[in-house]
């Protein structure tokens, strides 16, 4: 048997052992994938007080009596799994960015517990995050106690973000609850492969070859780019890896053969897709995945050769702000890692910082290009930070443009039954 099988064995506890290593007042930090069988053994705990719980986004909590009153979980980017509970006031909300989310686990809220969810070990006894780095792995070295779920489902994705058997203080494997967590990849809807087309048309005039891509966590981007034509030696560094990179990839869009940073490699910090991506990804050394307080570095975003960052809004004013996180007058999600490329992206000479969204809601009746945002409404992007804006009517072209150039662009790509009420508001508001 080998020294780190031996270290494996001997850390191996149940996870009702692992709740157990929890104490009243312990701040407990986790990354956006979960340790679900040590965390509901956790929460159920009647004994324990003062329980404080950091997870970035979350993708998993049981509504149990306890949350709120004696385990208190906070978050940076609300979901369906948290809002429910955050408007009951029992699930707190902390704004920050994605590569900010170590200094407000470990700094501000002084985590001292790290839960972590991992792959299988490897040959080697390294085990890998499978599906997020996110900022997890480089902030188990300031915890006092680091607990790991093994989890059969996880592929092996190699990169920064691999931590080996030794790093790990008990390992919860037999009674761990295993998971895929599947997320949306390409639509193919029939009704609405027409918009996916003709923005993927316009993202591939804005595209240039050997371009580094940062790709938006959402179905409009994913959809859109898989219409991408003519294009080559395009690089990946993005937030999300989602089926669309490798759609690119064996298309052969991408090389990653003309990026500075890792080249060779499609760089990222979490996985949304499904068993087919996850099998392409597993030992595939053409990827990576890194921690984020590397990938969403802005400065080392900037550096990447003729970074294009693409991301999704819900709506964009005649400003040419962008909304990405607020939804009927309340938080919906959150900043994630949109003003890091997007700041990084315009901030690179031969970059490009653009934003995509249909014109309407699905329902038509509503311009997503707005006037103003409603009071309260924050602003996810500022005019600084988003050079172009792209829907289905064409491409607003903001970047060395006059406030006055900038609101005719947007109204050129709003949709034609709402242009004249935008001019019209633009001129009762001293925009035009």
């Amino acid at each position: 048997m080998l020294l780190w099988e031996k270290l494996y064995n001997q850390k191996k506890v149940s996870a009702d052992e692992a709740a157990h290593m929890i104490h009243d007042g312990d701040r407990i930090m986790t990354g956006n994938r979960e340790c679900r069988a040590v965390l509901r053994k956790i929460i159920e705990r009647s004994d324990l007080k003062d329980v404080h719980y950091y997870v970035p986004i979350c993708n998993y909590m049981i509504d149990h009596p306890n949350v709120g009153k004696t385990f208190f979980p906070t978050t940076s980017f609300l979901n369906e799994n948290s809002t429910d509970l955050h408007r009951e006031g029992r699930f707190d909300f902390v704004p920050g960015e994605y590569w900010q989310w170590d200094k407000i686990a470990t700094s501000a809220l002084r985590s001292n517990v790290a839960l972590i969810e991992l792959s299988r070990p490897d040959a080697h006894g390294y085990m890998s995050l499978g599906t997020c780095a996110d900022y997890i792995r480089k902030a188990c070295s300031k915890a006092d106690l680091v607990i790991a779920e093994i989890n059969d489902e996880y592929p092996f994705v190699c990169g920064s973000n691999l931590i080996h058997v030794s790093e790990v203080d008990y390992l919860v494997d037999e009674d761990a609850d295993n998971y895929a967590l599947i997320g949306p990849g390409i639509d193919h809807t029939e009704e609405f492969l027409p918009t996916y087309h003709k923005i993927g048309g316009f993202l591939s005039e804005l595209i240039s070859d050997g371009a580094t891509l940062e790709i938006g966590l959402g179905r409009l981007n994913a959809s859109s780019l898989a219409f991408l034509e003519n294009k080559k030696d395009l690089g990946i560094h993005t937030e999300v890896c989602g089926e669309i990179v490798m759609y690119l990839t064996e298309k052969g869009l991408v090389t990653n053969q003309k990026k500075d940073y890792r080249r060779g490699k499609s760089v990222f910090t979490q996985v949304v897709g499904d068993r087919n991506l996850f099998q392409w990804l597993d030992h595939n050394e053409g990827v990576s995945l890194d921690n984020c307080q590397e990938v969403l570095n802005p400065g080392l975003i900037a550096s990447q050769p003729r970074m294009t960052a693409i991301n999704n809004a819900v709506e964009v004013d005649l400003l040419g702000q962008a909304n990405a996180e607020y939804l009927k007058g309340h938080q919906y999600s959150g900043m994630g890692g949109i003003c890091d490329f997007a700041s990084g992206a315009a901030a690179n000479p031969e970059g490009k910082s653009i934003v995509v969204l249909e014109s309407t809601t699905r329902s038509g009746k509503i311009s997503k290009i707005t006037p103003c945002f409603q009071p309260g409404t924050p602003v996810s992007l500022p005019r600084t930070a988003v050079e172009y804006v792209v829907t289905e009517q064409g491409i607003a072209t903001l970047v060395g443009k006059s406030p006055k150039e900038r609101v005719l662009e947007l109204i050129n790509v709003a949709h034609p039954k709402f242009r004249e009420e935008l001019t019209y508001k633009a001129k009762e508001m001293g925009l035009l």
